[in-house]
This record gives C-alpha cells, sequence and structure tokens, in this order.
C-alpha cells in the first residue's frame, strides 16, 4: 500500500497526539499468507506480492508479524500488537540495493522512531499517541474496523510525505460487490483520505475493500494516479494455515 500523499504542513502534530486504538482483532487466523496482485509505481507497474503472517509471542505477549515480499522490488516486516492491530514496528528494505527504505519502531514510554531514506526523516519523536497504524499493514489492520456499528473513525500513520505522524480518517461507505482473481466477495467498502485541516493540502481519498464475512479479509484497494488513472491491489489468492 502505497498511499502517496505529496502534501506541505506546517506543524508537528507528535505533542498533541492522545487517541487510543481504534481497530480491534477480529479474529484473524493465527497464520495465513497471501498473493496479491500490487501496483508500486508508473516505473515499475504491477508485481505479484506475497504475504505471510503469523502470531508470535514476546514477554509473554502475542503479537502478529507480517513479512511481504513485493515482487523482487521490495520488502516489508512488520509486527503488529495482537488485540488492537496497532503497529510496533515496520520496516522497508529495497531489494535491488539491499537498503533501508522505511522504518518506525515504538520504543514505548512514549517514544517512537521513524526513518525514512527518501525524505532524510531519522528522529525521535515523543509522544502518548496509541492510535498509530503502519500504511504498510493497512490491508491487515484495517479489517479491525468495527463496520457494524461505526461509520467513521480516526487514526495515525507515520508517513515520508509528512515526516510525522499524520491524522487518517476512514469511512465506511457501504457494501458492494467486488470481482478479482480470487473470486466474488460481498465487501465493506472504506474510503480513506487525510482527516482535520490537513485534508486543505492533501484532497485525495483512497477505497479498500473487506470482506463482510468474519474475519474481513483484504480484497482490493484503490487510488488515484499523477496521470489521474486508477490503480489497484487486488487478492489473487488467501491461504489459511
Amino acid at each position: 500500500m502505497k498511499l502517496l500523499l505529496f502534501i506541505i504542513l506546517l506543524f508537528p502534530l507528535s505533542s498533541v497526539l492522545h487517541a487510543q486504538p481504534v481497530f480491534k482483532n477480529p479474529h484473524l487466523p493465527d497464520a495465513e499468507s497471501y498473493e496479491i496482485r500490487d501496483y508500486i509505481d508508473n516505473t515499475i507497474g504491477y508485481v505479484t506480492s506475497k504475504i505471510n503472517i503469523s502470531v508470535k509471542e514476546r514477554g509473554g505477549q502475542k503479537y502478529y508479524y507480517i513479512y511481504a515480499i513485493e515482487g523482487t522490488n521490495f520488502s516489508n516486516e512488520i509486527e503488529l500488537n495482537y488485540d488492537n492491530l496497532t503497529t510496533i514496528s515496520e520496516k522497508r528494505v529495497d531489494l535491488k540495493t539491499d537498503s533501508l527504505v522505511e522504518y518506525y519502531t515504538n520504543y514505548g514510554h512514549n517514544f517512537v522512531h521513524f526513518y525514512n531514506r527518501e525524505k532524510k526523516v531519522n528522529r525521535n519523536f515523543h509522544t502518548i499517541e496509541k492510535n498509530i497504524y503502519s500504511r504498510y499493514a493497512y490491508f491487515f489492520s484495517l479489517s479491525g474496523f468495527p463496520f457494524e456499528t461505526i461509520k467513521t473513525l480516526t487514526f495515525y500513520t507515520y508517513m515520508a510525505e509528512y515526516g510525522d505522524a499524520l491524522s487518517m480518517r476512514a469511512t465506511n461507505i457501504g457494501k458492494q460487490a467486488v470481482t478479482v482473481k480470487a473470486g466474488t466477495f460481498e465487501c465493506y467498502k472504506l474510503e480513506l483520505s487525510v482527516a482535520g485541516w490537513q485534508s486543505l493540502f492533501a484532497p485525495d481519498v483512497y477505497y479498500i475493500y473487506f470482506t463482510v464475512a468474519s474475519p474481513h479479509h483484504f480484497i482490493k484497494y484503490e487510488e488515484k494516479e499523477d496521470d489521474g488513472k486508477w490503480s489497484s491491489d487486488e487478492l489473487i489468492q488467501i491461504i489459511i494455515s
């Protein structure tokens, strides 16, 4: 998931964040694998991404470990808290050059670290925010949206384009039948957008689809590219261990 937001914002948010996690684990499997038709950018185009998810334990606490390979281009390693699917850490590596592209980790004690190679961001942030979700795990974390009870939620994502935590809005805009290579599914359609006054600088919207059937598996993601055309990431198959 790219969610490329080309924005220029002036004021950091890290000192005022305070929301609690808004997504909850909808009884996701302890182990499963995906294949996704994944759009990288207008240079690389589409690749097949392979994603493996498993539950691990550290210090008596369970967490999800996600390892994703985007063709021969990038790898992502992500750790998510088991109960609320917030991000513990994420690391994105350029496989062509074997170099770190982006890195985020929550150290606890109100400190997180965010690194992005392209934007030359490499610093610690002090925040009491608990409601932080990696954009590279949206296909998994946002399945915890309370589809039947709440229409709109806000959460935070560290964005390279911003260099800090950005407030995001997810809105359930209804149900829709969606056909991808894996089949046809009745889905909830979530609209993603930048929240608050920052949306004046980043008005784009993005769409992500999850099955109505529990545990709300990822089916499709859509975003508009710079040339005005829509690209999509789509489920090829899912394997539950």
